[in-house]
């Protein structure tokens, strides 16, 4: 039969973990506290803000939000990070994304200090996660970490699993072949220049299928076949306004197909937020140690 795999419980979990380690750090007199950086006024990018600063107002972590309008020029966002970067009470920065395309993302996220890129944007993030290095030093991209959480706590083992992503953005499809494959998996990953017959093959002798496309609803019966857990990372408005993932989820169900999927809302989004938090948590951890 199938079965939804929710994030709510793993976000419950790893809450309580995070209520625990965030009251051992006020003990100390340390307040962990995050800066949010948007330029603009993307709708999504809206939302994620509003999402970040009401859990970290649940959570008891500081947060402070910095917004330029469209236009602003870029060494005055190049001040603002030195200022974060310098500000000690500050332990994580994130930058909403994607930037205005005026502006030069990479090197604006390449200024970030690698001990506050909560989002593990900066190249040397990458680096700390291509050569496989200790995760107790470690941030990962948050979206492709909640990814690895979900399949962890519903005691799936990766290792020596297939696993087959669609998507190959920085922030998701990269970021998750290489834990993935950190853990022992058997990677493809297809993209916009994959053949369709070919997307479809692959998803269909995966074990773990990855959809991180922004495809809403792309991905039907065609692509699945029973036994297989399907992870939902799109977000989008379906046929019917609501919000709806990468899966068309009605057509593989009609189709009497048996997976096992996360929802939309509800699933790999849930977990993400807190994970952001988390990260938080750890760089201030890592700041003061004892």
């Amino acid at each position: 039969m199938k079965k939804e795999i929710s994030g709510i419980p793993i976000r419950e979990k790893i809450e309580n973990n995070l209520t625990n380690e965030i009251e051992n750090l006020k003990e100390k007199e340390i307040v962990p506290k995050l800066a949010t950086i948007r330029v603009g006024a993307d709708s999504g990018q809206i939302f994620y803000e509003k999402a970040i600063t009401k859990r970290s107002e649940k959570y008891g972590i500081s947060c402070d939000n910095f917004i330029f309008e469209e236009g602003i020029m870029e060494n005055e966002v190049e001040g603002l990070i030195i200022r974060l970067n310098e500000d000690e009470n500050i332990h994580g920065i994130i930058i909403l994304m994607p930037l205005p395309r005026y502006l030069d993302q990479k090197k604006l996220s390449n200024m970030i200090n690698p001990d506050k890129d909560i989002d593990a944007i900066t190249d040397v993030s990458y680096s700390k996660l291509l050569s496989a290095e200790d995760k107790g030093n470690t941030f990962f991209a948050c979206t492709a970490e909640a990814c690895m959480e979900i399949l962890y706590n519903s005691s799936e083992e990766v290792k020596g699993k297939k696993v087959t992503i669609f998507g190959r953005s920085l922030r998701v499809g990269k970021p998750l072949a290489l834990m993935m494959m950190n853990d022992n998996a058997t990677i493809t990953v297809c993209h916009t220049k994959t053949k369709e017959e070919d997307a479809i093959l692959a998803a269909k002798n995966a074990d773990i299928v990855v959809l991180a496309t922004g495809n809403t609803g792309g991905y039907d019966r065609r692509y699945f076949r029973d036994g297989q857990i399907v992870i939902d990372v799109g977000t989008g408005k379906g046929k019917d306004g609501k919000i709806a993932g990468d899966l068309d989820l009605e057509d593989v169900l009609s189709a009497g197909i048996d997976i096992s999927y996360t929802p939309v809302p509800g699933g790999v989004g849930a977990v993400t937020t807190t994970l952001l938090l988390r990260n938080v948590v750890k760089a201030a951890k890592m700041k003061f140690p004892r």
